[in-house]
Parts: C-alpha cells; structure tokens; sequence
C-alpha cells in the first residue's frame, strides 16, 4: 500500500463507513487485543529479562534467519522441524566458521548488518548498535564480521520457553474474537 491508500484506509474507519468498526463486539475485540499486547510485553520483561526494544531487535534477527530459510526452501514445515534447524544456526564463538560454511552451503548469504536492523524496526544506529552489544553478551544472539548478525546459543531458550506460550496466547485471543464475532468481521474487513 501507498500513503495514499493509508490515508483513505484511515478516514474510512475514522468515519464509520466499514462494517467492521461498526459491529458490536469491537470493543470487546479490541480490549482482549490490548490484554494480549501488555501480557506479551511483561512475558519478554518477566521470563527473557530484556527490553522491549531489544526484543524487537532480537525478533528481526529472528525474523531474517525465518525469511533466509523459507527463501532457500529448507523443508522446515513444523515447530519440531524449525527446533532441528535453529539447533544448526544458533552458534556460539568457538563455531562462527561452521555457521559460515553451514550457511555458504544452503546459499544464505545476506548478512543481518546494524543499519538493515535500524530500517526495520526504526531505532537510531546508536541505540541498535549499544542493544546489539548487550543481546550478543547474553547470547541471545552473535555478532560476525563474515556472517552479520545471528542468532546465538540462548535463543533457544526463547524458541523453546517463549514460543509456546505466545502460540497459546494467540490461540486464545483468535477463539475470543471468533466467540463473539470480532474474527468474522476482522477476516470480512475490506482494505
């Protein structure tokens, strides 16, 4: 989409023409969307001990590695399936060169770089760059000048702890919204 289809998107909802902001349960939709948003962010806080803006970053690392797989067509189809490939590329210091060979060999070959990270999510290069640093002493994920910016050894714990539970979150939400209708006006909404 344009701006200019946003912004007509925009003064359509704003003016109540669009059948979706104009059914009943709305509200009710978009309070147990926003419990969902402030459980998800005291869950980073409380179980992964980061900021929301690190989170952020360590999501588009996650999300890079996710585009690189399904770009290369790896047969990663399941949840299981997704744990034995991370296993391949979490990587720690002492392995940086396999990741390298591992990822030369299925033809991932762009690298996650801190000015691709500061497009994405919008931080200044000083903040991504200070965040990168801590994320990489934790190691949520692994800083290479031949590979970029990956994921490390402790993401794992957030793949196999956090994961889950968000996928029950949304699962919740998503049986919410289809109890009271919110899902069926959501999944009718025209853009």
């Amino acid at each position: 989409m344009n701006e200019n289809e946003i912004n007509s998107l925009r003064h359509k909802i704003r003016e109540g023409s669009d059948q979706f902001l104009s059914t009943k349960p709305f509200a009710l939709g978009m309070y147990r969307f926003a419990m969902f948003v402030i459980n998800y962010y005291a869950r980073v806080r409380e179980k992964l001990k980061i900021d929301y803006d690190s989170f952020m970053i360590l999501q588009t690392v996650v999300s890079h590695s996710l585009y690189q797989l399904n770009k290369k067509k790896v047969g990663v189809t399941s949840y299981s399936e997704l744990a034995m490939e991370w296993e391949k590329l979490l990587i720690n210091k002492k392995n940086i060169s396999q990741i390298v060979k591992y990822t030369s060999s299925k033809k991932i070959n762009s690298k996650l770089t801190f000015s691709s990270i500061c497009l994405v999510t919008t931080l200044p290069k000083e903040s991504v760059r200070r965040k990168v640093n801590e994320l990489a002493k934790k190691n949520f994920i692994i800083i290479s000048k031949k590979a970029g910016i990956l994921l490390g050894s402790q993401y794992m714990k957030v793949f196999k702890d956090f994961v889950p539970d968000t996928a029950i979150d949304v699962s919740k939400l998503l049986k919410s919204w289809e109890k009271s209708g919110v899902l069926k006006s959501l999944l009718d909404f025209k853009a």
